[in-house]
């Protein structure tokens, strides 16, 4: 039995066994029922992430924090060890095959086989990355990612969709929507919504130019409405209310033009003037 220090846990990582032997076992093997069985429970095991190894903290004490660092390295080693399609394959068809199975004849090992395969998936995927160890830039793939796409290549994202919209699969939910989650836990959610719909350039180009068409039309429709309102004459564009002057309805005076001053108002602009004979006009 384990005690504080994790001896027996660092040094089966330390000697590789999930790498040199227990993933071929899974490979090779999964025919035999007894084997497989008792190689995904040992990995369930070997590959729970180090924290819960600690109670769910993160240990402050200088050695025992220590031990933390090295059952995380040793854990990282190992999801390197899963970028592997046919150890995948294996999984893929082991579980399908149990799935395949109706629930009256489905056994209870059967039952706690596919939660213990669920749970070793998620645990993989949490695995924290070493970027020290990887090195990578910004545009390769990571070790996740790689897992990933092994997962991807494989119809094992098929299956866990196939759990996730099943009904009769809904014991397993909880164990879907962490390997969800930890899926896209080291991607940009910006670079995930636009995924998919990258455009090429010529398409670009024809609705840059569809675009520009639009705007042209817009501003010389704007620019004929501004034409033909301008020309319309409206009464009260220049109408003033005189204060201190009364109309004949005992009203402030209405005035229907522009007025610079007060003085120059008139009413007889509008009256036709007075005519007189001809035999009164001035010589």
């Amino acid at each position: 039995r384990e005690d504080d220090s994790f001896e027996i846990r660092r040094e089966l990582g330390n000697a590789q066994i999930v790498q040199n032997d227990l993933l071929h076992i899974i490979k090779w093997y999964s025919h035999d029922e007894k084997l497989f069985d008792a190689v995904i429970r040992l990995l369930v095991n070997l590959t729970q992430p180090a924290i819960l190894c600690f109670n769910n903290t993160v240990p402050t004490e200088k050695t025992i924090r220590n031990i933390y660092i090295e059952i995380e390295s040793i854990l990282q080693s190992y999801k390197e060890a899963f970028v592997d399609e046919e150890l995948f394959n294996a999984l893929t068809q082991k579980l399908g095959d149990l799935l395949k199975l109706d629930w009256e004849h489905r056994q209870e090992e059967d039952r706690l086989l596919i939660e213990r395969i669920l749970i070793l998936i998620r645990n993989v995927l949490h695995v924290p990355p070493n970027e020290d160890r990887e090195q990578r830039t910004d545009d390769d793939a990571t070790v996740h990612d790689q897992v990933i796409w092994a997962i991807h290549c494989t119809g094992l994202e098929d299956l866990l969709l196939y759990i996730a919209s099943s009904e009769d699969e809904r014991n397993f939910s909880m164990h879907i929507l962490e390997i969800v989650s930890l899926m896209f836990r080291e991607q940009n959610p910006e670079i995930l919504a636009s995924a998919g719909v990258q455009r090429s350039m010529t398409e670009k180009e024809k609705d840059e130019r569809e675009l520009e068409m639009v705007r042209e039309q817009e501003k010389l429709q704007k620019l004929a409405n501004v034409k033909r309102f301008s020309t319309r004459h409206s009464r009260f564009g220049g109408t003033f209310v005189v204060h201190n002057m009364k109309s004949i309805s005992d009203r402030e005076v209405i005035y229907h033009k522009p007025l610079k001053d007060v003085n120059e108002m008139t009413f007889d602009s509008t009256k036709k003037p007075k005519k007189k004979p001809k035999n009164r006009q001035p010589l």
